[in-house]
């Protein structure tokens, strides 16, 4: 055998153990949602045939292996399937990892962070399943989670990113609509986040600073009146006494843990870990409402490593640190109370 059959043989047997291990993960899927009847979970080709639009005989094809899966067939499995390609195609060494950018169209804004927020909660519900679920984050801002369900606040974060990606001329807070869809997915997202069983939050000591210089901004340039301004402001103080009362309680009303952490340096950008079932997802927040995952063993481990150095420059406000606690709230209300006029 000369080089060439032989390099043609080794890129065969790659392809075929990397087939196999995409047809293997994909039944394994599809087997676990809990959304498919019984019968839809036997018939694997019939689901593969409505994700990607195609007969049954070519998906057929394909799952013996006579015809490829596609880069853009398998990007739409392992969207609609929520399952990671990381694995699957080899990227396990330490230099390289597959992220998902959770971009989100400026022009439709609405539609698409309500199908990004569905797709989150149904990683959160998978791992909901295991009673020993864990989230871990820091955050250098007010985390989005804590205020969704807010509807001005949330309303102001659109609002903001909305102004920031498009180029038509800005309409007046007022005049931006929010659809109920969203406002409904995102009441459901933090219903899902409060069900993770344990919570460790880094946060920063100036959490509101940076919403309140960005709410001001907006009053400054009219996009915003003192009606808004009044609204914002009240839900604000509303937030900061809800967070008290999970620095306090140390849970959010249900079967849960919450450690809330007070960094004592700065935090440079904001980093989240949820896991369970053996499922774990890595968020780095960026673009605004964007930002990416990644469901690669190795970036897990240094954003777990990452978050865990970040506690040894913290302080515990949860069930102690009294002291520190009242001081850092105190402080927050008197930096609400700035807002404008």
């Amino acid at each position: 055998m000369n080089n060439l059959e032989f390099n043609e043989v080794r890129e065969r047997k790659v392809d075929n153990s990397v087939h196999n291990k995409l047809i293997s993960t994909i039944r394994a899927v599809i087997v676990e949602k809990q959304t498919l009847t019984k019968s839809e979970k036997e018939k694997v080709a019939s689901v593969l045939s409505d994700i990607l639009c195609l007969g049954k005989e070519s998906v057929y094809r394909r799952l013996r292996g006579e015809v490829r899966f596609s880069f853009e067939e398998v990007a739409l499995i392992s969207r609609a399937l929520s399952f990671s390609v990381d694995n699957i195609i080899g990227a396990q060494a330490n230099e390289k990892a597959i992220f998902e950018i959770n971009s989100v169209d400026a022009h439709q804004t609405n539609a698409a962070y309500t199908k990004r927020l569905e797709n989150h909660i149904k990683v959160i519900r998978k791992i909901n399943k295991d009673k020993n679920s864990h989230l871990k984050c820091a955050y250098s801002n007010l985390p989005f989670f804590f205020y969704l369900h807010y509807e001005n606040l949330a309303k102001f974060r659109m609002f903001k990113n909305a102004y920031q990606i498009n180029k038509s001329y800005p309409l007046p807070f007022k005049e931006f609509v929010v659809e109920k869809e969203l406002v409904n997915v995102q009441k459901l997202f933090i219903s899902e986040m409060r069900k993770i069983r344990h919570s460790s939050i880094i946060i920063s000591q100036d959490i509101f600073i940076s919403i309140i210089r960005e709410i001001n901004y907006f009053y400054n340039l009219n996009l915003l009146d003192d009606d808004d301004l009044h609204i914002l402001k009240e839900e604000l103080h509303n937030l900061r006494d809800e967070l008290y009362s999970y620095a306090v309680s140390g849970q959010y009303g249900n079967d849960t843990e919450i450690y809330l952490y007070l960094s004592n340096v700065d935090i440079e950008a904001s980093y989240l870990l949820i896991e369970g079932d053996g499922i774990s997802q890595a968020h780095l927040a960026i673009y605004g409402i964007s930002g990416i995952n990644s469901q690669n063993k190795n970036i897990r481990d240094v954003h777990n490593e990452w978050i865990e150095s970040l506690k040894r420059y913290s302080t515990l406000i949860t069930f102690g640190g009294e002291i520190q606690r009242h001081k850092f709230f105190k402080e927050q209300k008197n930096i609400i109370n700035t807002l404008l006029p």
